[in-house]
């Protein structure tokens, strides 16, 4: 089905952000869930994983943070795809994260051009 929108799991813990990247992944083309808690991008992952194509995670938030979250994410479906969404480069979370293969990560703030380029190709991936 060509028609059918793809779907994109925002976890951050900001608003702001949750809201902003949402309309940009609208702009897309995108069906957004929003996530503003380890417990909420858990319990929606689980309901919903058959119809999520991506995750967008950030990996410093309150409670657990963005790798304790793709560790469950993962034990949920091991072929989750994520676009780490962070401040922080150089984290070790985020490298072992990365070392997956099928993940990435965008250095916050960033543009459209580089957040749409980044999920193009996460999903063109098989």
């Amino acid at each position: 089905m060509q028609d059918e929108k793809r779907t994109i799991l925002i976890v951050d813990d900001e608003e702001m952000v949750l809201d902003v990247e949402a309309l940009m992944l609208e702009r897309m083309g995108f069906k957004t869930l929003k996530a503003n808690s380890s417990q909420k991008a858990y319990q929606l992952y689980r309901d919903k994983k058959d119809n999520i194509d991506l995750v967008i995670l950030d990996m410093i938030m309150p409670g657990d943070n963005g790798a304790v979250i793709y560790k469950k994410l993962k034990r949920i479906n091991s072929g989750i795809r994520v676009l780490i969404s962070s401040g922080f480069w150089k984290d070790i979370n985020v490298r072992a994260i990365l070392s997956d293969g099928r993940n990435s990560f965008i250095q916050k703030p960033f543009k459209f051009a580089e957040f749409n380029k980044k999920i193009d190709s996460i999903l063109s991936t098989k």
